[in-house]
């Protein structure tokens, strides 16, 4: 059975531009093993190095995204299979146009950016924490990243949070949002 590495971030969430995240690929085997990093897809460009250790440097929001690696030795090069995939600086942020204090009957639009450095298709999932204890607290799945309200009630006030996902990957969860209708 070939070895199957785990891959783990220090720091481990997400990280800020300006940081350098150091990605371990760990896994039980001997010495003499060469370390393979690939970025976005597994079959990316690689780097290539001599200890399980690699540094990203955060520049940018291009510097992000996910990220897996093998182990290889001999020649030719007998590899383990791919880590599962880590993601690194996915960064979720909530914008409220046209403010997040509105009055009833205005036209609002909710948006959630991922800051992620990929062509990515994402699945959004919307939280809202209602502050009128008579509605339910509700979650809601679009898969367009804006979500428009023509006619805002009192109903629509609350916290609103969202999260992207991509098969079975997660983005983090936004910082909360508070829509407040008068």
């Amino acid at each position: 059975l070939t070895p199957k590495p785990e891959l783990t971030s220090d720091p481990a969430g997400a990280a800020l531009t300006g940081n350098t995240v150091t990605l371990t690929c760990r896994m039980d085997l001997s010495t003499g093993w060469d370390f393979y990093w690939y970025k976005h897809t597994p079959n990316s460009e690689t780097k290539k190095t001599e200890t399980n250790s690699y540094r990203v440097n955060i520049d940018s929001v291009s510097d992000g995204g996910q990220y897996w690696c093998r182990a290889g030795r001999g020649n030719p090069v007998y590899y383990t299979q791919y880590s599962d995939a880590l993601w690194v600086n996915v960064t979720v942020v909530v914008t409220v146009r046209p403010d997040e204090r509105v009055f009833r009957g205005e036209t609002v639009t909710l948006r959630c950016d991922i800051k992620w450095g990929g062509d990515t298709e994402w699945t959004y999932r919307w939280e809202i924490e209602r502050t009128n204890y008579q509605y339910k607290n509700s979650v809601s799945r679009f898969s367009t990243q804006e979500w428009n309200i023509s006619s805002v009630d009192h109903v629509h006030s609350g916290k609103y949070t969202c999260t992207g996902q991509m098969g079975t990957q997660s983005s983090q969860r936004s910082d909360a949002v508070t829509l407040t209708v008068s």
